[in-house]
């Protein structure tokens, strides 16, 4: 790998992320993107300054496009991609869309990655009747709005994957969660538990929800005293495990969120301690598994970095463009929502489930996780494939 993810601290990220959308407006329809001829305009809203930065984001969708160009385009038509950085700023995010949508005449948004623009410009999306296709969702918004659908699984079905994995691949019979609730997640966090009960028939045996950034001390010797064989946890890797492994809790098992899954944390993981981690695609430190190797080769001729978050920019233009290929006539952004709410689910070998659009009022296609365990200082690829609760 070229470099290491490096990212804030995931809680106050995505803390401030979901205090932001809470202030959400949104922008009325102008231009209704109906060109048939030039270039097929392209738009993304993406963090590349600010809290939460993502700039291989909209690199990765731009050279999905520039091969796509290469090649003849589609229909002869190339592809212009027109990244807006909203630096984590809900009005910088309202202007990048009216910018966008109406000054622009954008088709579609293809891989955005802004930890506030679902909040904040959902119902403008709907009032221009323009779909949006994240490479990364975040905010609740992502995944319950009829014109955004993500590529990615969102904090809360990688929560039910991981509890699932705990109970049902590890076989454990205590499982414990221990998190940090943000502004605006606590209804995912509680739909997402009783998903996993549902599809278990089991219960957590120990719940807090109020961890937080400080000392972990508390929270370990609850676990202890709970008996917990697996405990989940979202918030700092170091403090957490050191303080694990002072209180001997070497038998259990930690299972990590996405936003964990970072070299730097692999580090911080001291030996003889058991973390895992789910994944929302396939794990990127493996250039072996399916839809790797010709993700890496791209980014790697760019001068892209590998991340997650390249991932899934490569995943959502890669989407769109076989979509838009199918199309006969006219592209415009009222036939691209329409194809798009007509079109079948797409496999796609980087995720654990097909993804498709559709015409439903909220989207999260993309089900299930792949899990990868700290060694010796990295990230080693666990042999299950992806686990899709539900799925035998």
């Amino acid at each position: 790998m070229k470099r290491s993810l490096v990212r804030r601290p995931a809680a106050a990220v995505l803390a401030l992320a979901f205090t932001l959308a809470a202030t959400a407006c949104a922008a009325d329809d102008g231009n209704d993107g109906g060109s048939t001829k030039g270039a097929i305009k392209v738009g993304s809203i993406n963090g590349v300054t600010g809290l939460f930065q993502t700039p291989e984001v909209p690199q990765a969708v731009k050279a999905v496009f520039d091969e796509v160009n290469a090649a003849g385009g589609i229909n002869g038509r190339k592809l212009e991609l027109i990244s807006k950085d909203d630096a984590m700023n809900p009005q910088r995010s309202t202007e990048n869309e009216v910018e966008l949508v109406q000054s622009k005449g954008v088709v579609a948004l293809v891989g955005s990655s802004s930890a506030v623009d679902c909040g904040v410009n959902r119902a403008a999306y709907k009032t221009a009747k323009i779909i949006s296709i994240p490479a990364v969702g975040v905010d609740p918004a992502c995944f319950n709005s009829p014109d955004i659908a993500p590529v990615n699984p969102g904090p809360f079905k990688l929560l039910t994957a991981m509890l699932y994995y705990a109970s049902e691949t590890l076989h454990h019979d205590k499982v414990c969660l221990y998190y940090t609730t943000l502004p605006g997640s606590g209804g995912g966090i509680s739909d997402a538990i009783k998903e996993w009960e549902t599809l278990t028939g089991k219960q957590l045996a120990a719940k807090d929800t109020a961890v937080g950034e400080g000392d972990p001390t508390p929270h370990l010797i609850a676990a202890k005293q709970a008996g917990c064989q697996a405990v989940l946890y979202n918030a700092q890797v170091g403090p957490w495990f050191a303080q694990a492994q002072t209180q001997g809790m070497q038998n259990v098992d930690f299972i990590m969120g996405a936003n964990s899954y970072t070299d730097a944390n692999a580090k911080l993981v001291p030996a003889g301690m058991r973390a895992y981690v789910g994944t929302e695609w396939q794990p990127y430190t493996d250039t072996t598994l399916p839809g790797n190797a010709r993700w890496a080769e791209l980014m790697d001729k760019r001068g892209i970095q590998r991340t997650a978050f390249s991932q899934g920019a490569v995943m959502a233009a890669d989407v769109f463009v076989q979509v838009l290929k199918g199309m006969k006539g006219d592209i415009t952004r009222k036939t691209v929502t329409e194809a798009f709410k007509k079109m079948s689910p797409i496999e796609y070998p980087m995720v654990g489930s097909p993804w498709v659009f559709g015409p439903d009022d909220k989207h999260n296609p993309v089900q299930g996780s792949r899990f990868v365990k700290a060694v010796d200082g990295k990230w080693q690829v666990l042999p299950e494939g992806f686990i899709v609760p539900g799925k035998k």
